[in-house]
């Protein structure tokens, strides 16, 4: 098949587009601008905001993989809606114009919102969550998903949860900095479980829900419980492998989500000029007890997923290491 994917040079993407090459698909990678893409991607000059050139880069393929998207913490809501929402809405409406059969838009568990009180976990019947005001990240991924349901597209969702792998410099150098600064605490207990995915195992559950006839129309969580971690897990691994002080100090949830919630305001008071660590976004990465299922793939699909968090976060360090 001939796979055309937008945000093939982010982490996301560029796994995707890989898993793609791996099984024998033509892959076009849809760029803004000249740089290197991975092996056998065919990289194509388009912009999201160029109706006229992004149709044109779409013709010819069988599936468009929307995985362009704004990804951060904190941002101006109007980066957001341009670039997550209209640029879901250019995709939509190229692959439409272009005549692409199938779409497949990546999106995010985050979309169900706060935990349940009574910890069951999220699947695909439950309705999306109602986000906080500041949360533009969620906001903008719900509003995504609403255009790609309405539409006339044959389309697929698929929700990940947090990815971990190789090619990912932004949440890994982050934390890695500030626990080199000794400024990491651990939240609560650190009991928590975090629910991770592994790159490669994320990138082949999106080559079968963008392949499987049966995929069409349906929405998937992807998510390996059966490689969760707890906080504690996950951070203590990260500092064994870059040689870095295990964090001692604690700071309690409620504590925790208070901060957050300073941090964001401090951000929008100085319009984004500081950027305090921590949000309410990445304090319910850490720190949440959220759960999702993804038993609906594993049964439609056959999707397993393989790889441990001890690989996972093993290949994501050494790719760090290499480029710091």
């Amino acid at each position: 098949m001939h796979i055309a994917i937008t945000g093939v040079t982010g982490f996301v993407g560029s796994h995707i587009a890989a898993a793609f090459v791996r099984g024998g698909h033509t892959v076009t990678g849809i760029v803004r601008r000249p740089g290197p893409v991975g092996s056998g991607i065919t990289p194509v000059l388009a912009d999201l905001t160029d109706r006229a050139g992004l149709t044109a880069a779409l013709r010819g393929a069988d599936v468009v993989v929307h995985a362009a998207a704004k990804v951060q913490t904190f941002g101006f809501w109007r980066e957001f809606a341009q670039t997550t929402i209209h640029g879901t809405a250019a995709a939509l409406a190229a692959a439409a114009a272009a005549g692409v059969p199938r779409f497949v838009q990546i999106s995010s568990v985050g979309v169900y919102g706060w935990p349940r009180p009574d910890g069951r976990p999220f699947d695909e019947s439950d309705p999306p969550g109602v986000p906080y005001r500041w949360n533009y990240y969620t906001r903008a991924k719900i509003a995504a998903e609403k255009l790609v349901r309405e539409s006339s597209a044959a389309a697929t969702i698929v929700r990940l949860t947090w990815v971990i792998g190789p090619r990912d410099p932004t949440t890994l150098g982050q934390l890695a900095r500030a626990l080199r600064d000794r400024r990491v605490r651990w939240i609560g207990a650190g009991t928590n479980r975090l629910d991770l995915v592994a790159a490669t195992d994320m990138a082949d559950a999106v080559v079968l829900a963008a392949t499987r006839p049966e995929a069409i129309g349906q929405i998937y969580n992807i998510n390996a419980p059966e490689f969760s971690v707890t906080q504690h897990e996950f951070i203590t691994r990260i500092c064994q492998l870059l040689d870095l002080p295990v964090p001692t100090r604690s700071i309690s949830t409620p504590w925790a989500h208070r901060i957050g919630f300073a941090g964001e305001c401090l951000a929008h008071a100085t319009a984004y000029r500081v950027c305090p660590p921590l949000s309410r976004h990445s304090f319910m990465l850490f720190g949440g007890y959220r759960r999702y299922s993804s038993d609906k793939i594993r049964r439609e699909l056959g999707w397993q997923p393989q790889v441990t968090f001890a690989e996972s976060i093993r290949q994501a360090v050494d790719w760090y290491k290499e480029r710091s």
